[in-house]
């Protein structure tokens, strides 16, 4: 079975133990997604069960990870078949780092750390909602954030190259209704390590997003004047987003990939990969795709080999104008529901059943290039 490694970055009280705990929870069974995931011991199951519930339930919040702590967790995803039976179809293993090895000058260099950051196939940031809305205020929480811990994180980013960024907002349920998507966009292009990064990421036609998420949802958590949050117990958390960047991973991990095969091949059979000045690549991908999938597939390792469909779909999707997502993705919906059930009706092994996963994946990411375009960055 194909494992795929995520590295989870982000300063001590991001949130990334909370949305662990929460992204079971959303998905320990199958529902609207069309998967679900499965740890790989009683004892994780148990643990995670366990933090949510002290979401839910404790008037404090989960600790987060120690600095000396590597929290490793392995999710297959599993589906099951509308005659019952459960197939396997890949897992993706989060090693969540402590936050303390990005904003702790007394850390040392860690060659595991290292080694397993080089080796990851995406990395997925935490950025703080309560620390974007400070800084969004003008407050002296969100302006050291900007000026430290963030940049701390992005420093770690940019030494690892090819490798597909998801910059995750948590909290999400504190900031909207105040400020859009694009605004607070708008405002981390005013720190000069991020619009750097960006840029760079950009001309490489690596993917980079910014996802909105919250572990609770709305009206469950509320800020208090003292930066606490307090909990309603008069409602029960509701997981807004928390799937999405587990499902945008696959498929920016293989967009990857093919322009990597595609820069290192000048030539490709009869094919040359010159395009006209004011071409993008993936636009010259995108208008010989059927073409391209037959060529650049046999090149592609074997954890990123998929049915001929699945690549093409994804070659047309790629670089397409923010100002047309939206449209585009509400185009999109039917068709993609429909192969998503026709896939299903044909998982009968592992490879049938991760090819209907990377549809239910391709389904979660429609929504998102249609409820949030303009989280896909670009400069």
């Amino acid at each position: 079975m194909n494992t795929y490694s995520v590295i989870m970055l982000g300063p001590s009280g991001s949130g990334k133990t909370v949305f662990l705990a929460s992204l079971y929870k959303k998905l320990s069974t199958q529902g609207d997604t069309g998967f679900f995931l499965q740890v790989e011991s009683p004892e994780k199951r148990k643990r995670l069960n366990n933090l949510y519930t002290q979401i839910a339930v404790d008037e404090k919040w989960p600790k987060g990870t120690t600095y000396s702590e590597v929290s490793e967790w392995t999710f297959t995803c599993r589906v099951q078949t509308e005659g019952l039976p459960i197939y396997s179809a890949c897992q993706f293993t989060y090693l969540d780092y402590a936050g303390g090895r990005i904003n702790d000058e007394m850390g040392e260099d860690d060659p595991e750390f290292d080694n397993q950051l080089k080796n990851a196939d995406a990395l997925l940031g935490l950025l703080d909602g309560q620390r974007l809305l400070a800084l969004m205020q003008g407050e002296a929480l969100g302006r050291v954030w900007a000026v430290n811990d963030f940049p701390n994180m992005l420093n770690i980013m940019q030494e690892i190259q090819n490798k597909p960024i998801h910059f995750v907002i948590s909290k999400w349920d504190i900031l909207e209704g105040r400020y859009t998507l694009e605004e607070i966009i708008d405002c981390l292009y005013k720190i000069p390590e991020f619009n750097n990064l960006i840029r760079t990421r950009s001309r490489g036609n690596i993917p980079i997003r910014l996802i909105p998420i919250s572990a609770v949802g709305k009206d469950f958590a509320t800020l208090q004047k003292d930066g606490s949050m307090a909990k309603n117990f008069q409602a029960l958390p509701k997981p807004f987003q928390v799937e999405v960047p587990l499902a945008c991973v696959l498929p920016d991990m293989i967009q990857t990939k093919l322009k990597e095969i595609m820069e290192q091949k000048k030539e490709i059979s009869d094919i040359s990969i010159d395009v006209k000045a004011n071409v993008t690549f993936w636009e010259w991908l995108g208008g010989i795709a059927g073409e391209a999938v037959s060529i650049v597939s046999q090149y592609l390792p074997k954890k990123y080999q998929f049915t001929a469909d699945i690549l093409e779909r994804l070659i047309e999707l790629l670089d397409t104008p923010i100002e047309q997502k939206r449209e585009l993705a509400n185009n999109r919906k039917l068709q993609l529901q429909r192969e998503k059930e026709e896939a299903l009706k044909k998982v009968t092994d592992e490879e049938t059943a991760l090819n209907y996963t990377i549809k239910c994946f391709l389904g979660i990411q429609n929504r998102l290039d249609y409820n949030f375009p303009e989280s896909n960055l670009k400069r």
